[in-house]
């Protein structure tokens, strides 16, 4: 019944090409309301629909968003029908240069039908426009949309520019990274208010070694309630690597390897809890 299910949907999916104007509706209802009641600052979600689009292994399908506020765009969903067989679906959030902000993938069951969220730690600016990149990895999918309609969101399968789109959410988490501003009245143009941010990071954290060759590690100097992230990030807020630890206790460790071959220079780690970041430079050798 999963496998008759997908190719009755896939076979409606087929219907609306790839660069046609009006799309088919297939035989299911819409999913009701399911990005209603989602806990973010503020969520940039497209409508969704009772039509399907097609995702064949190793197809790509973008949706672009605003992002509505100035923070971490934290997690991304999107409805799927139907699956075909076991595999993976990638998420990932681009800026409007193509550069990746971070990504996700997750296994996804044969039959699958809901919504798939993803984790992500990608840095918005309120305004700006991004791009969320779904590929199907060893199965084909059957995603939920509205097509064939004008849409505020661009959307393009495999290159091809389509009307409409995916029912798909990038759920937003607004933060402040610079405390108040500590002027001394004697210097206003003094160094005050670096000297207090270095005095806050290093009173929450150690970081062993800096400048670091290879890998280092980030010692908590005090117990953190909840989620707790640690990221590495290039100067531009590309994230290069990332940590989550929840309910960090004084004295536990995260060891920070990142895959990438990074040149010399400076970086930046960000440690965000409880909509609060501290940041530090880091030097590599």
């Amino acid at each position: 019944m999963k496998l008759q299910k997908f190719y009755i949907l896939a076979a409606a999916a087929l219907l609306i090409g790839a660069v046609s104007a009006s799309a088919q509706t297939a035989a299911f209802n819409a999913t009701a309301g399911p990005f209603d009641n989602l806990d973010h600052d503020c969520i940039a979600k497209s409508e969704t629909g009772s039509q399907v689009l097609l995702l064949n292994n190793s197809d790509i399908v973008v949706q672009s968003f605003r992002a509505c506020a100035d923070g971490y765009a934290d997690k991304a969903y999107v409805i799927v029908k139907q699956t075909s067989a076991d595999g993976k679906i990638a998420c990932e959030i681009t800026d409007s240069r193509g550069n990746t902000l971070d990504a996700q993938k997750l296994v996804i069951k044969e039959g699958f039908n809901g919504m798939v969220t993803f984790k992500l730690m990608a840095k918005v600016e309120s305004g700006m426009t991004y791009n969320m990149k779904f590929r199907a990895i060893n199965t084909n999918l059957v995603i939920e949309g509205r097509y064939g309609e004008d849409s505020d969101n661009t959307l393009h399968l495999n290159g091809w520019k389509l009307d409409g789109n995916i029912s798909a959410a990038v759920g937003m988490r607004e933060v402040i990274e610079k405390p108040n501003t500590l002027v001394d009245g004697r210097n206003p143009y003094g160094d005050e208010s670096v000297e207090d941010r270095a005095s806050e990071f290093n009173a929450n954290f150690s970081v062993y070694p800096n400048p670091f060759s290879n890998d280092f590690s980030v010692k908590f100097n005090r117990d953190l309630k909840g989620e707790t992230t640690v990221m590495l990030t290039d100067l531009s807020g590309n994230v290069l690597h990332r940590e989550v630890r929840m309910n960090p206790l004084n004295g536990q460790q995260v060891y920070i390897n990142p895959v990438y071959n990074l040149h010399p220079g400076a970086y930046a780690l960000r440690i965000i809890n409880d909509n609060r970041v501290y940041t530090q430079t880091l030097m590599k050798q």
